[in-house]
């Protein structure tokens, strides 16, 4: 079968109004829903922060993700959708800030807790080497 060729100006014509087509509905159409995916994942994240070390080990961090959740639901309540988007994408991030920041602190005190642990196995071994060298000598 013999295709049919397109013109050149029909053919960049409909290019460009599929181009025009893709813009409008990427460009238009996300700002003009609402962001409840990004909000529900702050809400989510924020949740699971809020029930882990950090509360204890990043409560300045933890907070700033609440508030910025909470902006962000009054935000999408309120159809300021690029705001309530942009809040929740913080909220989000302070959480993970929250959470990393917990992990360390909970690593570093593992790491001082090993330290201890490690230094009382050296004194024993040490105290158990002298011990040793103190009964080799006697029997000698």
């Amino acid at each position: 079968m013999p295709r049919k060729k397109i013109p050149l100006v029909q053919g960049f014509s409909m290019s460009l109004v599929c181009g025009l087509v893709g813009l409008a509905s990427f460009g238009g159409c996300s700002a003009a829903q609402p962001p409840t995916a990004v909000v529900s994942q702050a809400e989510l994240a924020v949740r699971e922060v809020g029930q882990s070390q950090a509360a204890q080990h990043a409560p300045r961090e933890l907070s700033n993700a609440r508030q910025k959740y909470d902006q962000a639901k009054r935000a999408l309540d309120a159809e300021r959708y690029t705001e309530a988007r942009r809040l929740a994408e913080q909220a989000l991030v302070d959480a993970e800030l929250a959470e990393t920041k917990a992990e360390a602190v909970s690593a570093r005190q593992a790491a001082q807790e090993l330290q201890k642990a490690l230094e009382a196995l050296r004194t024993e071994a040490g105290r158990m080497s002298r011990n040793l060298l103190d009964t080799t000598e006697e029997r000698v």
